[in-house]
């Protein structure tokens, strides 16, 4: 039997690895663990998989068969990642909920463009959500909103400037901080009004990555550095995410959650806070649905969750590029 060449035999190797990470990363396995930079480099290792899936279908052999047994085992995860547009039309009315991190309105001139705030109010105008959860959002940067006639902002720290924000169409009511300890983040809650039901309304801004230039895994000094922090952020993301689950818990009204997570769909974040909740995204929502703008690969860290007796009419992820992050809505109905 005629030896296969080393190039052949080193690309399935290659492969195999490619897709038991995959697996690992996915939860498709019983390992129980979670490793933090496997999670977030979970959508390259999807996009390595694809590549080696068209691979071997253009060369046409057999390993081509390895990513459909492990796409077949892991369909529900990726469906994290991509969604087809649903054809289902829904002929109820709803409210619109829009979830944005306007990262302070370029007040430190991140964007090139000019007049940053005014394009923001000027695309909230044009969208016509009925409630907008902002994040990061600088009290003295921003545009006036003058549609909006209930306009809540709680800073992260306390007398700070920067925090969440809540603008609505209908009214607000009870607002109140949610504070994470030894954080430069946090949260809010307010009840909503509509229609004469109540809901509890979140406005959540979880622990960021901070990830900087100075971060590589090309040194063993820095990598190490580099993997630590990311371990100590996805415990503080998962300590916060617990201590709001029991915040919620208390709460007899539906909810609808806007947050940036700032960890991506198959992180533990993401299933604690997700967990018997509906995510707008994977209900309604097409394609890729990448909302931090991260070269070469998509990342979708925002989200919008809500009450499991809440039904998420439509999804929608806006190509927009005022922040370093893109709005989403969903139109949520009772």
């Amino acid at each position: 039997m005629k030896k296969k060449p080393f190039f052949f035999r080193f690309a399935v190797l290659i492969n195999v690895l490619v897709l038991l990470l995959l697996l690992i990363a996915m939860n498709q396995l019983p390992l129980k663990l979670e490793v933090p930079l496997l999670t977030l480099g979970t959508p390259f290792l999807c996009l390595l998989s694809l590549f080696f899936f068209f691979f071997w279908l253009y060369r046409f052999q057999w390993p081509v068969l390895l990513f459909c047994i492990v796409f077949a085992l892991s369909l529900d995860s990726w469906q994290l990642l991509y969604q087809f547009k649903s054809n289902t039309i829904f002929t109820s009315q709803g409210i619109k909920v829009m979830s944005f991190n306007v990262r302070s309105f370029n007040r430190f001139d991140w964007l090139k463009e000019k007049d940053i705030p005014q394009s923001i109010a000027e695309f909230i105008e044009t969208s016509e959500p009925d409630v907008i959860c902002f994040q990061e959002y600088a009290v003295n940067q921003a545009p006036k909103f003058n549609s909006y006639p209930y306009q809540i902002f709680l800073p992260y720290k306390s007398k700070g400037q920067i925090g969440n924000c809540i603008v609505s169409k209908f009214p607000l009511l009870h607002p109140k901080p949610i504070p994470f300890e030894g954080s430069s983040n946090g949260g809010m809650q307010s009840d909503l009004v509509w229609k004469n039901d109540t809901l509890r309304l979140y406005n959540i801004h979880f622990e960021s990555l901070q990830i900087n230039s100075k971060d590589t895994l090309f040194s063993t000094q820095h990598s190490k550095r580099f993997a630590n922090k990311i371990a100590t952020v996805f415990k503080r993301q998962i300590d916060q995410i617990n201590q709001f689950n029991a915040l919620a818990s208390e709460s007899t009204y539906p909810e609808i959650i806007c947050t940036d997570l700032n960890n991506n769909a198959f992180s533990e974040s993401y299933q604690s806070v997700s967990k018997e909740r509906f995510d707008a995204f994977r209900e309604r929502g097409k394609g890729f649905g990448g909302t931090y703008l991260f070269p070469y690969f998509p990342l979708r860290i925002d989200y919008i969750l809500t009450d499991r007796k809440l039904k998420v009419i439509d999804f929608k992820t806006h190509e927009l590029q005022l922040s370093d992050h893109k709005p989403i809505s969903a139109i949520i109905g009772l």
